[in-house]
């Protein structure tokens, strides 16, 4: 009626005043609080307390750190992030987000990683470097098999370590890892 919505109300009853206003927009598609599109249908995390290192040149996986999900439909997809508490002293590493199904583990971050040096992002402390360092990736994995998400790392120089910090008077940090299955 040129007002810009209209509303579609159900039949006169006692136990029916259920009301729809579709907004004026063209093409648009009804969300209701019962679309499970975009919702987040389970999370899990897993957190890491105790201290991990490396000083090789080969990916490894961190140990300790992985987590598993089984999505409900294979059209959903996974939002996987994390957090890593990092020192090294003249160290240079760089991690690989994993998955793993069915036994075959996959670098799902598409050939690429992400580094970790020494560029200023850093604290200092004493001679020690140590910082967090995060990330976030949606993964359509297109399986209704159980996942499991990990985190490889591998060092070009100096020795990498996870949740340990040198200066007296601090506790050593923490890392975690959580995944969201998404509706699709």
């Amino acid at each position: 009626s040129g007002g810009g919505s209209f509303s579609l109300q159900a039949p006169s009853s006692s136990s029916n005043d259920r009301v729809f206003t579709i907004p004026d927009e063209a093409n648009a598609t009804l969300l209701t609080s019962n679309t499970s599109t975009g919702k987040i249908l389970q999370v899990k995390q897993t957190f890491k307390n105790d201290t991990a290192s490396t000083s090789s040149g080969t990916y490894a996986a961190i140990s300790g750190l992985t987590v598993a999900i089984t999505p409900s439909s294979s059209s959903n997809k996974i939002l996987y992030m994390g957090s890593l508490y990092l020192a090294g002293t003249s160290a240079e590493a760089v991690f690989r987000l994993t998955r793993t199904i069915g036994g075959t583990l996959s670098n799902i971050s598409g050939g690429n990683t992400f580094v970790d040096d020494e560029d200023g992002s850093f604290l200092i402390g004493g001679s020690s470097l140590y910082r967090s360092a995060s990330f976030q990736f949606l993964d359509s994995p297109n399986t209704t098999s159980e996942i499991t998400y990990g985190i490889n790392w591998q060092v070009h120089s100096g020795t990498m370590y996870l949740n340990r910090t040198w200066d007296a008077g601090f506790g050593h940090g923490a890392s975690a890892i959580t995944v969201m299955e998404v509706a699709a």
